[in-house]
């Protein structure tokens, strides 16, 4: 993502102009995960539905899965985005949580940070944006390149446990020990971020693993509540809706982008779901709006 460093995340600041004219494509669906932190001003927002009012110090983790719906702001709003891939992250949280603690995270999105964490977090943030935009604008030769990647990488891990710390202080909940299932979970999430719009065959994901599907369905189903079949409709669905919502381009257009094999095909899929057409979705968005 860093045309110098090459590194697995970055660091945006958020105006309120950005949150008019960028970000819904900023948050559409990827393999990346967001964490956002609002230093002045507020936003109205609905995730999954829900409606949160954000001010100064408070912060939301993004993941594929979820649904996000800005409904308003103040005018002097201002924040930071740290966008990052699941490939990153991924090791980091496995070395702390289990599967069980990593769905909470997604379920619970919504964070509002004492005076001490904000000034925390936000010098930790400030001290990377400095690092990296002081090595961009020098020459860095190749071997220096890979040692200040790796040192700014730590920096974003010590960051990222902060804020899983944070997390769970707030839900006091203790990390446990993780058996095989988790890790099972773990590599079909990530994989399942990358090519849910290309893959939709839950056999491909259980074989990936060297693994049965019906053993790899049982895992799924027993540790995460869903089955695979679950998983890969709820973000086949959400990137349709936010691509219907946010995005001019044709019914047709997200078809091709979602990897159906026609337009009547997606249309037919999207409507058992959503129990409306892709088009009457479109326009009862407009409509609300």
């Amino acid at each position: 993502m860093n045309d110098k460093l090459q590194l697995p995340f970055e660091i945006t600041k958020i105006t309120a102009d950005f949150l008019d004219n960028t970000f819904n494509d900023y948050l559409r669906i990827t393999d990346f995960l967001c964490v956002f932190f609002c230093m002045r001003g507020h936003i109205e927002t609905s995730i999954d539905y829900k409606q949160y009012s954000i001010s100064k110090g408070d912060m939301f983790i993004y993941t594929p899965s979820l649904f996000i719906h800005i409904i308003s702001h103040s005018d002097d709003f201002s924040g930071i985005a740290i966008r990052t891939n699941y490939d990153y992250v991924v090791p980091l949280v496995n070395k702390a949580i289990d599967i069980r603690s990593q769905l909470l995270l997604r379920d619970h999105p919504y964070y509002s940070l004492t005076n001490s964490q904000c000034k925390n977090i936000e010098q930790q943030i400030r001290s990377i944006m400095k690092r990296i935009e002081q090595e961009n604008d020098s020459g860095i030769e190749t071997q220096r390149k890979k040692i200040l990647t790796e040192l700014i990488m730590s920096q974003g891990a010590t960051l990222l446990y902060e804020l899983m710390n944070i997390c769970f202080t707030s839900h006091k909940l203790e990390p446990i020990v993780q058996d095989r299932g988790d890790l099972i979970i773990q590599k079909f999430m990530v994989s399942l971020y990358h090519h849910y719009n290309t893959k939709r065959n839950v056999a491909y994901y259980a074989h990936e693993q060297c693994l049965s599907p019906s053993y790899f369905c049982a895992v799924v189903k027993q540790k995460t509540g869903k089955t695979v079949s679950q998983w890969i409709i709820e973000l086949v669905i959400v990137e349709a809706k936010q691509l219907l919502q946010y995005s001019d381009i044709s019914v047709k257009e997200i078809a091709i982008h979602l990897n159906f094999p026609t337009q009547s095909f997606f249309g037919k899929y999207f409507k058992k779901y959503m129990g409306v057409s892709p088009n009457a979705y479109r326009k009862q968005f407009k409509s609300f709006k």
